[in-house]
């Protein structure tokens, strides 16, 4: 194999487009890894860009018409940022239209080269991308998309690109696991390999598949560690994990409801037995505290438990000669996130069990023994294993699995981006869907509050678990009269909060999930003060004394506008910015404006100013003066506005998604 990069359109006008997903920032940082690996191993990389003149008179027919002038020859926009320049023997290629292969330099080039792999990154997914990628496999060169190098303005379009493409011309696969697959990455020879994990699981046994792209599972606290390696599954072992689930799905679907709740009683016990097991597999593998670890594990068994009892709710009698009952859907993909590798899976798999449906589930890449745990638990229950598939993988694998026409509905929990390609692929096929998508939380903090009380609450809301969680606080607004005092009690409560080793019960904030994460959360942090006037009242750096790890300080960010990036975009690390409100009706115009909606906070004793929040604040879960911010098992969890879709998750909410609710009249036997 002789690979090389292609790098297509990476040009400052395309980047700054407006609805870039993803956004510039993150792209180029992908592309520059991609760009370093190939540049480190001397390997070709050619830069291919459109260039139009100063006059337009050479643009495409559908530029001119709508008097679109941008990559002109000469000017800033045509060129790449700095750190994506070509340097000293690598090739650039200009093109007018779409494909890189429209002049023939190209091909030549590769071929030149003896060039028989292109890796392809760059903009537009559903315009240049396509069209290069497309003729690419029609002149015979094997083609790999990296999946997190490419974006588009247009989601919808990139979305239905990238599934005609991968049907057809090219596999998709994240960064890392390309430089995995090309051997130009490898551990350090210090840390280990990590062990070799299964694929999937699929009709009771697991699916080895060592010779399929690599995903290498980094340990948060020593981030030149491999803790495991995770291989990324193929079309081929999702159409064996979904064969499964329907097979065994058959006989479950018959077995008597109140059989399959004992069965869940017996799950929840299993579970409950292997808490402190699991929890150090969390601490270990995602660097999650070991209190809060403990604590996802009970809220799992407490979820396994809520779900045995809605087989109450199955059938409903409305007197003689007609019957309401709820029918199992079939087969289910649960795709879930790395923070809750526990309780959110199992809560999703126990739903999806109890009213006689079986599971396909794709979990996140990061804890994969974790994963493999909770699989191996339903055989110990006397669950029937082939119920529950697995399929280890990425993005791609979660989207292939989704458009699978075998699923019959899909319940994720996710980011927005997750969950804007979730709807389109289930739209589609008319795939039920159900969707928590993270949410960009805010706290009001009145003059009349509890200001210590608040402070210590917000604290650990904002900064536990690294805030890595969808409901930790991003947003704290405080009235102006307070703001001076509240701060200066912020931060000191920050101050106090203990950052260390997450297998330390006394440890709060431990690292975040890898390197590459916190490297994120950095440049988020670095653009809101040096491009929207930012002040950095805490934080912002990483603690010397954990340098080896992806340990990234509690930060309190101040002074930035309503639609800084910052403020307006989730984080999902442990920052927060305070935001300073002249009145109730200025911090509630805060509070909602955001396109999230999922958790919303109030501060104050004045029941009048409780009533008008509990009117006003636009989100699915509203808190009074909480002290902690505990979930119950049994209560609805959904956000508004872009933070969900479809009905919410937990308790008997659940049926109105994993059921299929059936009328019957006549005189039943």
């Amino acid at each position: 194999m002789k690979p090389a990069l292609l790098l297509v359109d990476v040009q400052n006008d395309y980047l700054a487009r407006p609805g870039l997903h993803p956004g510039a920032d993150p792209l180029i940082a992908e592309i520059a890894t991609l760009l370093g690996a190939f540049r480190g191993e001397s390997l070709p990389v050619i830069h291919v860009r459109t260039l139009i003149a100063e006059d337009g008179t050479d643009s495409m027919p559908h530029w001119q018409r709508r008097g679109i002038r941008q990559c002109v020859r000469g000017t800033p926009g045509a060129m790449p940022p700095q750190s994506l320049a070509a340097v000293d023997g690598e090739e650039v290629v200009d093109k007018r239209f779409f494909s890189g292969f429209e002049s023939g330099r190209l091909d030549a080039l590769l071929r030149t080269h003896e060039v028989d792999t292109l890796v392809v990154a760059g903009l537009y997914t559903h315009g240049c991308i396509r069209a290069t990628v497309t003729d690419a496999y029609q002149k015979g060169y094997a083609v790999i998309v990296a999946a997190d190098g490419i974006a588009s303005d247009d989601p919808q379009h990139a979305l239905a690109s990238r599934q005609w493409l991968e049907e057809r011309a090219a596999r998709f696969l994240a960064s890392d696991a390309i430089l995995a697959a090309l051997g130009l990455v490898q551990p350090t020879a210090s840390a280990g390999c990590g062990e070799l994990m299964p694929a999937g699981h699929a009709a009771g046994l697991w699916m080895d598949a060592p010779e399929l792209p690599l995903w290498n599972h980094f340990d948060p606290c020593c981030s030149t560690r491999v803790l495991a390696r995770v291989p990324l599954a193929d079309s081929a072992l999702i159409d064996r994990a979904v064969a499964g689930a329907r097979h065994a799905g058959h006989a479950w679907s018959a077995t008597p409801a109140a059989e399959r709740a004992l069965l869940l009683d017996a799950w929840a016990r299993v579970i409950e037995q292997n808490r402190e097991a699991w929890a150090g597999m969390l601490a270990r593998q995602l660097g999650k505290p070991i209190t809060d670890a403990r604590e996802e594990m009970d809220r799992a068994v407490a979820h396994v438990r809520i779900a045995a009892q809605l087989v109450d709710s199955l059938d409903e009698s409305h007197g003689k000669g007609l019957l309401t009952r709820h029918c199992a859907r079939g087969v289910v993909a649960v795709i879930t996130p790395w923070n809750n590798p526990v309780a959110l899976p199992v809560a999703k798999i126990a739903s999806a069990l109890v009213f006689g449906n079986s599971v396909v589930w794709k979990p996140a890449l990061p804890a994969p023994e974790v994963a493999r745990s909770i699989v191996a638990s339903l055989a110990a229950a006397g669950i029937p294993p082939a119920l529950l598939s697995m399929v280890c993988g990425d993005a791609g694998t979660a989207q292939t699995l989704m458009a699978h026409p075998g699923i019959a509905a899909v319940t994720l929990t996710g980011s927005q981006r997750a969950g804007n390609d979730a709807a389109l692929l289930c739209a589609r096929r008319g795939t039920p869907l159900q969707a928590e998508l993270g949410g960009n939380n805010a706290a009001i903090v009145m003059a009349d509050a509890d200001l210590d009380m608040a402070a210590r609450a917000l604290a650990t809301s904002a900064f536990g678990f690294a805030g890595q969680r969808c409901t930790a606080t991003r947003r704290i607004i405080v009235e102006g009269s307070v703001r001076k005092r509240f701060t200066e009690t912020l931060l000191r409560e920050i101050a106090g909060l203990r950052v260390g080793d997450p297998l330390d019960p006394e440890t709060q904030v431990g690292p975040l999930v890898s390197a590459a994460r916190r490297e994120e959360v950095k440049a988020a942090v670095e653009r809101a003060l040096a491009i929207d006037g930012g002040q950095l009242l805490c934080g912002g750096a990483v603690p010397r004394e954990f340098e080896q790890g992806s340990w990234y300080l509690p930060t309190l960010v101040d002074n930035l506008a309503p639609d800084a990036a910052l403020v307006q975009q989730e984080t999902f690390g442990p920052v927060a910015v305070i935001q300073a409100a002249n009145d109730f009706d200025d911090a509630i115009r805060l509070c909602n404006g955001v396109s999230q909606g999922l958790v919303a906070s109030f501060f104050s004793r004045d029941t009048v100013l409780q009533q008008h929040f509990l009117a006003d604040a636009e989100a699915g879960i509203l808190r009074l003066n909480p002290s902690a911010f505990p979930v119950a098992a049994d209560a609805p969890f959904g956000g508004w506005k872009s933070s969900g879709m479809g009905p919410p998750e937990h308790g008997r909410w659940d049926r109105e998604f994993f059921a299929r609710p059936q009328a019957i009249y006549g005189e039943l036997p």
